[in-house]
């Protein structure tokens, strides 16, 4: 009944254990604390990794401001003019809609007016044009002119860190925006919200009918993941340039938000349905990495070596690939990937409906998912063996890994696989630990008990040989604390600090009191002879070394496993060696010098001590300096010279030891437990 409530109470403890951890992620899952969302950032990442990648390229074409374009034409920036020589080109190549990945804020420097203009400002000189064969004077209006006659899209920029100009407004186009639900303020107020913008000149912005932002967001750690769609700006809502330039490829100007109690879920575009956040956000599912659309340079337009097939009726995009001039991105696939291909990969996934989502319950599953395998698993690992604890959480990560890919893949649905597993690695993190702890405390206390038990049998053997010689009592209780100071002291030293561990200290200072066992096995009539032995009476007497001996490893013998063994072996030396001398002159095998074994030698020294001091029927007790001058001739003869080293430095010790265990004070029980000295 004890084990069984003992077992119940640690298996309440352990499932308590578990519902706190479970609550702990439950609450991590809520809240989303930095660290752990940068963790499921990166765990996003390598499953879009694994996604398997395209290998055609359906997308938007991209007219390139290459390297070769920039060795043919000159450094970037181009003149005005030849930007629309450019357009003009690439306009006759009949394109569905071009977005422009550049910014004209800025007039050029080059045009003739301005030319004109600075040359009167700086030298003096008006410069005549009248009547000359040149190219219009105005290179802004030129572009503005080509920007007109297509179906392009300009690129602004937003700037969160103020409340701007209004001149802007003008400049910019917005949406028609139709609410599937009606008009929601707080659908509004969770999209990005602009305090400012750079636009193009005001020629150029008014020449386009569409224009669209630039600028991207990263997420916290710098990664392009996902991307803002629309962006509020006094009121009014603005597309991407890569939004605005796939709408006015499908020839629209309106945009219907979806919204689920007031949450943005989805943009309405035509017929496509495209997923976004509460924050008009679009999950980027990336193609490939770098190089991935069809590109042409700029100079092949302007030669007139691109087949009009290429560009007839598609999306395009001008950018640049330039060193120096692209803006770079970091993204799931790609640590550098160009802005315009950005741009590039919004469109391809609108027009070919590539999507990826994290739908607006994605967060409850999340939490539902937590919740389950929390407790779920706290219900398993509280019970479950090591190795089906093993077993479970390599099953439970790899089916939460595999489930969330498989949504990802087949469902194009994102559900962070490590919210589910944190609750599931951090029960058995702690669930095992505190097993381990529990078990180590119950190997503590069978432990006790078989020390315990090990006592009782000492004491058992100690006591049936008090019975045959009634003075050993006391002297049995001070040999086994006079070997236990000898051994303490003697670890302090180099040359015995890794013979003497505690745990041996502590098996030589229980094994100690059965060196005499074999006295067992001498006559009464010489065991309790007060006289002088005879030779032949000597030479049986000391048979008890042998005896003991005998009678120990028969036990070491006769055990089932290797407990045990130790403390039978290092008592068997005991009582086998406590009798042989340094010089090789003691019994039974007349050993010599460090062929006695260490817990002989020091038996050795005590039980001589304890003989010397102690009064016994055939003789008087000694003082202990008697004993000591005894003991210190016997040095290097009878005695190893490191203990007898160690006797000196420790003689408080001994008597100490001597008075506190004197035999008026030995009768009755004999404890095992050391004496603090």
């Amino acid at each position: 009944m004890i084990i069984r409530h003992r077992h119940s109470r640690g298996r309440g403890l352990l499932l308590l254990c578990g519902a706190a951890v479970t609550l702990l992620f439950c609450l991590a899952c809520i809240y989303r604390p930095s660290l752990l969302n940068l963790v499921g950032l990166k765990v996003y990442d390598s499953m879009i990794r694994a996604l398997p990648r395209e290998t055609g390229k359906n997308g938007p074409v991209l007219v390139d401001l290459d390297e070769k374009a920039l060795a043919e034409f000159g450094q970037w920036p181009w003149p005005r003019y030849r930007v629309a020589l450019l357009l003009d080109k690439l306009n006759s190549l009949e394109p569905a809609a071009v977005g422009l990945d550049i910014l004209f804020a800025e007039p050029d420097r080059t045009s003739l007016h301005i030319l004109r203009q600075e040359m009167k400002r700086d030298f003096d000189v008006t410069l005549a044009l009248e009547g000359l064969s040149l190219p219009p004077a105005n290179n802004d209006l030129t572009l503005a002119k080509s920007l007109a006659q297509g179906p392009f899209v300009a690129g602004f920029k937003f700037l969160f860190d103020g409340d701007g100009d209004a001149v802007h407004e003008e400049l910019l186009h917005p949406i028609d925006i139709v609410y599937r639900q009606g008009p929601s303020v707080s659908a509004d107020s969770r999209l990005f919200k602009a305090g400012a913008a750079i636009t193009n000149l005001a020629e150029l912005s008014r020449a386009v009918e569409s224009s669209g932002f630039l600028n991207y967001p990263a997420d916290e750690d710098g990664v392009l993941r996902r991307v803002p769609l629309l962006i509020t700006y006094r009121g009014k809502l603005y597309p991407s340039l890569a939004l605005a330039t796939a709408m006015r490829a499908l020839g629209r100007k309106s945009l219907i938000l979806d919204l689920e109690n007031d949450r943005l879920q989805a943009v309405l575009l035509d017929s496509r349905r495209i997923p976004v956040d509460e924050a008009g956000n679009l999950l980027l599912a990336y193609r490939g990495k770098g190089g991935f659309f069809d590109s042409v340079s700029a100079a092949d337009i302007f030669k007139n070596q691109v087949a009009k097939e290429r560009i007839q009726g598609k999306t395009v995009l001008v950018g640049t690939s330039a060193a120096g001039l692209m803006d770079m991105h970091p993204t799931s696939l790609d640590p550098h990937y160009a802005g315009v291909e950005v741009h590039a990969t919004i469109i391809e996934n609108i027009m070919n409906r590539h999507f990826l989502s994290r739908p607006l319950w994605a967060g409850g599953v999340e939490l539902g998912i937590v919740f389950l395998f929390g407790l779920f698993s706290t219900l398993i690992l509280a019970v479950a063996r090591p190795l089906v604890s093993v077993l479970f959480l390599v099953i439970g990560g790899v089916g939460v890994w595999y489930g969330s890919f498989f949504l990802l893949r087949e469902h194009a649905f994102f559900v962070n696989p490590l919210w589910p597993a944190l609750p599931l690695f951090g029960n058995f993190a702690v669930l095992s630990l505190m097993k381990f702890r529990q078990e180590e405390g119950e190997v503590r206390r069978r432990t006790r008990e078989l020390l315990i038990a090990q006592d009782t049998t000492i004491l058992s053997l100690t006591a049936l040989a008090e019975t045959r010689d009634n003075e050993t009592g006391g002297h049995i209780m001070r040999t086994q604390h006079y070997v236990r100071v000898l051994a303490e002291h003697l670890a302090t030293l180099p040359k015995y600090e890794k013979a003497l561990d505690w745990d041996t200290i502590d098996m030589l200072f229980r094994s100690a009191p059965v060196h005499d066992i074999g006295k067992v096995g001498v006559a009464d009539s010489i065991l309790l002879n007060p006289g002088r032995l005879t030779p032949e009476e000597f030479d049986a007497m000391k048979k008890h070394t042998l005896y003991g001996h005998e009678t120990l490893r028969k036990a070491e013998s006769r055990l089932p496993d290797q407990r045990g063994h130790s403390f039978l072996r290092v008592a068997g030396e005991i009582a086998y060696t406590h009798h042989e001398k340094w010089d090789g002159s003691g019994y039974p095998r007349g050993l010599r010098g460090e062929e006695i074994p260490l817990a002989g030698r020091l038996m050795a020294l005590a039980d001589v001590y304890d003989a010397l001091i102690s009064a016994r029927r055939y003789k008087p007790a000694f003082t202990h300096r008697e004993a000591l001058r005894t003991i210190q001739q016997g040095s290097g003869s009878h005695f190893d010279p490191d203990v007898v080293k160690a006797f000196i430095a420790m003689e408080e010790s001994f008597q100490l030891i001597a008075r506190h265990f004197s035999d008026e004070k030995a009768s009755g029980w004999m404890p095992l437990e050391p004496l603090n000295i």
